[in-house]
């Protein structure tokens, strides 16, 4: 067995949730184990034209392998007035690409999370807690459905 089987055997010995972070552009075999062993495969999405090719990239893999057990979360989402993120979600809504209700803004706090290797909740900084907050949303559309 590879690393990219674990989700589909780890069920064996865990129970609850299990969260696979994946290499970016894997093979295509790769890929389909990957997804074969999802109940959910979570596609984050930075509404930016490169990120958005690279989303296009993975929704055609998805297509191709008969996968439609996902959902795209939209990250790093500018704030307004800029519209980048509104644009990208209403693309994919127009063609009926599954997207979180729950989006991740851009925030200094994640930086300062990552340069400090701790999660975003114990950062010290004042956005820090509405950055937090998104991933929590995220989490329940997961959990809840």
């Amino acid at each position: 067995m590879d690393a990219s089987q674990t989700a589909k055997y780890a069920r064996e010995y865990v129970h609850g949730h299990i969260i696979i972070d994946t290499e970016a552009n894997p093979s295509t075999v790769d890929f389909r184990q990957v997804a074969d062993g999802c109940d959910l495969l979570v596609i984050p999405a930075v509404p930016e034209t490169t990120a958005t090719d690279g989303l296009t990239y993975t929704l055609s893999k998805l297509q191709e392998i008969g996968h439609d057990r996902y959902r795209v979360l939209l990250t790093k989402v500018p704030p307004k007035p800029r519209t980048d993120g509104e644009q990208l979600r209403a693309m994919l809504v127009q063609n009926d690409i599954p997207v979180f209700v729950a989006e991740v803004p851009n925030l200094v706090a994640f930086d300062k999370a990552s340069a400090e290797g701790v999660l975003v909740s114990v950062v010290h900084d004042a956005r820090a807690k509405r950055g937090w907050e998104a991933y929590e949303a995220a989490g329940k559309e997961i959990s809840h459905g």
